[in-house]
C-alpha cells in the first residue's frame, strides 16, 4: 500500500478540473496535469477520493474510476468500478459482469496488485452504466 494521505479529485459535474492535497498547513490544490498548480480555490461541486493505490501506469485510482483488473496471473482482464462500500466504509471493485463487490484491502494489506489494474475510464462518463448500476 502507499502512503494513504487524503487526496481529492475535483470535479465540475462530469469534468476533472484538478486534485487537492491535505497538508499540515491546509489543503493543496494542484490543476489537472501533474506540474500545474491552482491560484486559489477551485469550483467544484464533485469530490472522488483516493484510495490508496495506483494502477499498473503509477496513476492514483480514485472511487468512481473504471478499471481493467485481473485476479491472477492467469486470469482473465475483468472489468470494474471502484467504489466506496458505506457500510465498511472501505473501498472496492464491483466487477461489472458478476456485480460482486470485493474490498481493495484486508486490514491492511491490498488485496490486489497495480500491475494487474489499470484504469480506462471513469464512472461519471458513463451515465448508462451509473443507471444500470443504480448509483446516483
Amino acid at each position: 500500500m502507499i502512503n494513504q494521505n487524503n487526496k481529492y479529485r475535483l470535479r465540475l459535474n462530469k469534468r476533472i478540473i484538478g486534485y487537492a492535497e491535505e497538508t499540515v498547513d491546509g489543503l493543496l490544490f494542484k490543476g489537472r496535469e501533474p506540474l500545474w498548480w491552482m491560484r486559489g480555490k477551485p469550483n467544484y461541486n464533485q469530490i472522488d477520493k483516493f484510495v490508496g493505490i495506483q494502477d499498473k501506469f503509477h496513476r492514483d485510482i480514485y472511487e468512481n474510476d473504471l478499471v481493467n483488473y485481473r485476479l491472477n496471473a492467469k486470469a482473465q482482464m475483468r472489468k470494474g468500478v471502484i467504489l466506496k462500500n458505506d457500510a465498511t466504509e472501505s473501498f472496492g471493485i464491483l466487477d461489472l459482469d458478476s456485480r460482486h463487490f470485493t474490498s481493495l484491502f484486508l486490514e491492511e494489506i491490498c488485496l490486489f496488485k497495480s500491475e494487474k489494474m489499470e484504469i480506462y475510464s471513469h464512472l461519471f462518463n458513463h451515465p448508462e452504466l451509473e443507471e444500470l448500476l443504480e448509483i446516483e
